[in-house]
This record gives structure tokens, sequence and C-alpha cells, in this order.
């Protein structure tokens, strides 16, 4: 008899049958095979039904400092998602929950989805989390006629009740033409710590996601004031400007959408190479 710590999971067992696919193309591969089987034809994609395929019996609202959290139960196994988080980011968080089911070690110990720095198995499990709640399927064709901007993100958005932020990130990564999401926030320097009073904060990059050919993009770096900065005081930045205050090296001048979202000053910029 093989016992649980034996058995592979479904990621080593296609890995081990398609030794060529990346482990991306093994996550989104086994995500497709999970969407085929709940026959999922339009969005929204049920997320907790396709959990429910992978043996999560219960789904919970929790006060945690992590996103998401997985654990073995009594009828099966539960996730128990942050109170304070909205819907959407939520539904996020079981997608990515689920892709935990996927991957070696699950059934050992809990799974947790935290902020910060991502290791391979909450990358992947990322990986999950957008192919399940944004299907290539579905949402591909939906990106391939529509323009890329923010305008876009935010439809699709509500039909696929899925962050701004979520789909625009899938928007990028689906979209035909080379593409770059970069998230901004106004804050200081790390090395600022224990000056901010004296010094005015800035609105810096966070992180940046790209398909195609693009510079590197360092984070922390500043946005001028004649730039994204914009943004800041509400106005909505739908143009051909240069963005390359924020590259390592130039790019010449680029489609951007951006807006700021909330009351933290977050801003998102999706950025195209102009035709």
């Amino acid at each position: 008899m093989i016992t649980k710590s034996k058995q592979l999971s479904l990621f080593e067992q296609l890995r081990q049958s398609a030794p060529t696919l990346s482990d991306e193309q093994v996550m989104r591969r086994l995500c497709a095979d999970l969407l085929e089987r709940a026959e999922i034809v339009e969005p929204p994609v049920p997320v907790k039904m396709l959990a429910s395929l992978r043996g999560i019996a219960s789904i919970e609202e929790a006060e945690q400092p992590f996103a998401g959290m997985l654990q073995p139960g009594g009828n099966g196994f539960e996730v128990f998602v942050r109170r304070g988080d909205g819907r959407e980011r939520q539904r996020f968080t079981i997608g990515h929950e689920t892709g935990h089911t996927l991957l070696p070690g699950f059934h050992e110990a809990r799974q947790y989805r935290c902020d910060g720095p991502r290791d391979w198995l909450e990358q992947m499990c990322d990986v999950a989390g957008a192919e399940l709640l944004l299907p290539e399927h579905l949402f591909g064709p939906l990106v391939a006629e529509a323009r890329l901007d923010l305008t876009t993100a935010e439809r699709l958005a509500g039909q696929f009740e899925a962050s701004i932020e979520a789909t625009a990130r899938r928007a990028v990564s689906l979209n035909e033409n080379p593409a770059m999401l970069v998230v901004l926030s106004e804050r200081h320097k790390p090395i600022e710590a224990g000056r901010e009073e004296q010094l005015p904060a800035r609105l810096r990059v966070d992180y940046r996601v790209a398909k195609g050919n693009w510079p590197f993009i360092p984070r922390h770096k500043s946005a001028s004031e004649n730039g994204l900065a914009r943004t800041l005081e509400g106005e909505i930045i739908d143009e051909y400007i240069s963005v390359d205050e924020l590259c390592s090296e130039p790019v010449g001048r680029v489609r951007v959408s951006a807006k700021r979202y909330g009351s933290k000053g977050r801003v998102l910029a999706l950025i195209e190479r102009a035709d």
C-alpha cells in the first residue's frame, strides 16, 4: 500500500510524463484540465466549485495576517481567506490555495499565501490563481479584441469578478504585442526610514510585469511630476509619453494608460510600445 507521503502530486505526475514542459506550462495544463472537468464556459469562474473538485470541503473568512491558508480538515481540506480583503482578492486567493493541491507536499503541512517575496511554490500557486480566475480560453479572446488600457482592465475585472491589478497583469501576459504593467505607490525609499518628516514621499515603483523585450526597471525608482506622478492629483493618463526616467535604458515614446486607485496613492500603468 502506498502512503500519502509517497503519492506523487498531479504536478509531479505530469512533470514525469511531459519532461520538456516548463514548470509554468505544467501548472497551466493542470489548471486547464481542472477547468475542462468543471465545464467552465463563461465568466465569472465559480472558484469555490473548482476548489471543491480538489478536495477543499470548506472556505471560511478569518482574522489572519496572511491572505490565505490551506490545511487538512475532518472531511477534506479547509481554506481560510483574510476577512479584511475584498471579494475579488479573496477569489484569487481561493484559486491560489487550490493551486497548492496540485503541487508536492500540500497534504503534509499547512500552506499559506503571504504578502512579500515569492518562493517557487508561491509563484506556481500565483500562476494557478491567474489561470483559474482568468482562464486563457475565456479571457484571451477578450484581450485580443480590445485595446490594452485600464478601461479594458476595469471592464474585464467586472466580468470575471477579479481585482483590476490581477486583471491587468493577466492582460499583459496574454497581449499579442510587447506590453508591461508597472505598479507604483506614494512612499519613501527604505533608506529614508527615520527621515520621513524631512523628506517628501514620492511615487515609486513597487514592481513590474512584462511581456516581450523591455529594459529593467529598478524597484523604488521614482516617477517625475511631469510623468506618471501626475496621477497622484487625480489625472488619468492615456497618451503617448516617455517612461525612460524609470528604465535602465531608453525605450522612447510608448502608449501609457495610468490611473490612481484608492486613497493610498497606488498607481497602475499599462504600457505598450508605440506602433
